[in-house]
This record gives structure tokens, sequence and C-alpha cells, in this order.
């Protein structure tokens, strides 16, 4: 198993594309596999014959994992053991091909989470060791009821809520489900607080169809939210120790919904990125996302994102950043509401859309993120100096 990026410790095996005894040629694409971010292809080394496989389909295993051998030439053999490959027996000894379950505690983004309840039930160890086996995480822990002395968990009041869990429907969450849950309870460690105020949309929609590949309205947000953090680079400063990391370059994320979750492409230098380019680009990400084929350049590494819940009907909500992001914005529904007009005396209907901010406390507060709301609604009032 390749290694995937930098924050991927183990893909699962999608499919074979070759079968043993098929001849393959060099940086053949012959295994399908799966991370959390993408779907990704495992080339061969060298040419030769697929001499036999390791490992399964819809098992995850670690990198550098042997999931198979191919019988190659002399030569071959050779210039991959100068190169560093070393030896085809110290290779196959070097990771057993072990499957990781996805029901383990390992993190399913690829770093390890080790499962550690703060509060909730009191539970012995010998209840505390079945649960780490079972990979359980403190808000599955905090639905057993203990029936000890003081509400104490029991290995029998573990064992009945197991037996009740085995007669309802169940069905295997996917890498995907495990990975956004994941990724949603680290970025939950932090105190996170949402601002909103209600943006006009009329100026956005006008601008756009001067556009070839118009943008969407959340295009338009993410472009002044990078602008705004290109001028105050501590809007999406991350905290280490004592220290305020500032952002090396304004990458922000746009949420794209896929088969059940979420997946975040990354568009670089947000800020240097005309508007009317943004459409194309995001096009074109789109379609990678949902084939869960995105570019490397595109995975991962936002500084802050961008999520419109408007299209299913959501007007107001608080969505969470990343846990690698300091800030998250979302953009509502837009509709029509009675706005007073004082220059003529009456309300006029306007196309609004409520625009929320949630942000990392630590590094923000209610001042610092109206501040940055307000910056963004002038940019979008007058969205030709985007």
């Amino acid at each position: 198993m390749p290694q995937l990026g930098e924050s991927i410790a183990e893909a699962t095996i999608v499919r074979f594309c070759v079968v043993v005894g098929d001849t393959v040629e060099t940086d053949q694409e012959i295994i399908e596999v799966e991370t959390n971010k993408a779907v990704m292809g495992v080339t061969t080394p060298c040419a030769g014959r697929i001499e036999s496989f390791s490992a399964s389909v819809n098992e995850a295993y670690p990198i550098g994992t042997v999931l198979g051998y191919v019988e190659a030439s002399v030569e071959d053999a050779e210039r991959l053991n100068a190169a560093g490959a070393g030896p085809i027996a110290e290779r196959a000894a070097q990771i057993e091909p072990e499957p990781v379950s996805f029901e383990s505690n390992e993190g399913a983004r690829g770093i390890s989470v080790p499962i550690r309840s703060e509060g909730g039930p009191f539970v012995s160890p010998r209840v505390r060791a079945r649960i780490d086996d079972l990979g359980w995480s403190p808000p599955e822990i905090e639905l057993l009821a203990g029936t000890g002395k003081g509400g104490r968990v029991t290995a029998r009041d573990l064992e009945n809520y197991l037996t009740a869990l085995e007669s309802s429907p169940t069905e295997k969450a996917s890498a995907m489900r495990l990975a956004v849950s994941d990724s949603m309870r680290r970025s939950w460690a932090r105190p996170l607080a949402t601002a909103g105020v209600a943006l006009p949309l009329e100026p956005l929609l006008d601008h756009r169809k001067q556009i070839e590949i118009p943008p969407g309205p959340a295009l338009y947000v993410a472009k002044a939210l990078a602008v705004a953090i290109s001028e105050h680079p501590r809007y999406a400063a991350r905290l280490a120790g004592d220290q305020l990391i500032l952002p090396k370059s304004i990458d922000i994320g746009i949420a794209v919904e896929v088969e059940d979750g979420i997946i975040v492409p990354v568009i670089r230098n947000l800020d240097q990125q005309p508007i009317s380019k943004l459409g194309k680009v995001y096009q074109d990400l789109v379609s990678a996302a949902r084939t869960r084929r995105l570019p490397e350049e595109s995975r991962e590494g936002s500084i802050a994102s961008v999520t419109n819940f408007g299209p299913l009907g959501i007007t107001w909500a608080t969505p969470i950043p990343l846990p690698t992001e300091t800030l998250i914005v979302g953009l509502g529904r837009g509709e029509k509401r009675p706005v007073w007009d004082e220059a003529q005396g009456q309300f006029k209907p306007i196309l609004m859309a409520e625009l929320t901010v949630t942000f990392d406390h630590r590094i923000m507060d209610g001042g610092t993120s109206g501040r940055l709301i307000q910056r963004m609604m002038t940019l979008l009032a007058d969205p030709e100096n985007l």
C-alpha cells in the first residue's frame, strides 16, 4: 500500500483491475483503493506477471502493507532492490496483510484517535476494556444505563445493551460516514460560536449574468471570505500553545455533498483567483469530488471553508469547521423579505439569505467575527471588485 497523503494511514481495497496471471506494464493501475478523501489507484513498480494478491476487497490495510506480488525480470528486481525496495523476502515480512476494520478505534481519517471518556457513566476496568474492543466513542458510552452501585455500568449492563442492539436493524457505516463522524468529534473539542447576518443576494445574481460560466452565490461568498482573510490573516489563524499560526496562503474549501457524506475540495490562493473563472473551476471540482477522484492538490489543507445549505431549503444553520480550520461560512436559502427603504418611505421586497460564520472562539471573539462579516458584506455589495 503506497503513501496516499500526509494524513492517510490506511485505505480500503475497492476492486482489483487485473487478475492473477495477467501481464502488466510499469506504472499500470492494478488495484483501486478508497480513503476518506478519494478513490485512487495502486500501480505496479515494474512490468511483469501478477503472481498473487494477499489482500481482499472491502478490507482496509495500513500504508506499507504488502498487497500482492509481481513476478519481475532479474534486471527489474535488482533495480528495485538497489533503489531501496529491499529483498523480496524482507519486503514480504515488512507488514503482514492484517485487515484493519473500521470498527476498531482507529480514526477513520487515517489518524489514530484513542478513545478516552471524560465524564459520562462510571464503568469498571473490565467493562472499559470491552468498550475499547468495540471501538466506541464517548457519545455511545453515554447511552449505557448502569444498574450497579452508584449508577456503575456493569458487564451485565453492557451485554444486555449489546443484545438489545442485535435485535435492531443495522447497516455497516461507510468509510465516508465514519470519517465525517471522527472529524466532527475532533472539531467539537473546541469552543465554537456562530454569528450571522442577512445578505442581499441581488447584487450577486445581477453580476453573475455577465459571466459565461456563472459562479453560484456560495462562490461569491468564498471569494469575499478569501479577500477578507488576505487582508487580516488572523481571522484564519490556528492556536499552537501560546503561538498564533498564520496561514501561508489563502486556500478555501467548498463543501460538496457526496454519497453518505461531505467532501471539501480546496481552491488554492482563492484571493488571487478572478471571480469570472471560478464557475469552471468549481464545476470541475464538484465533478471530481462526486466521483471521489479529486486531484491531490485539492484534497486538503484549507484554512476555512464555505457550505451552501440553501438548496436544501435550510434558512439558518451552524455548520462546524473541520479540525484543521478556524472557521466556516454558511449560506442559507434565498427568500424575499420586506426591507424598509428610508428614501422612499416604504418597504421593498429584497431577496435575502442568511450568512453565518461559525468560528473557534479561542481565536476570534464576537467583535472580530462581526468585523469579518461586515467586510464580506461590503465586498459582496459590489461584486465587480471581487
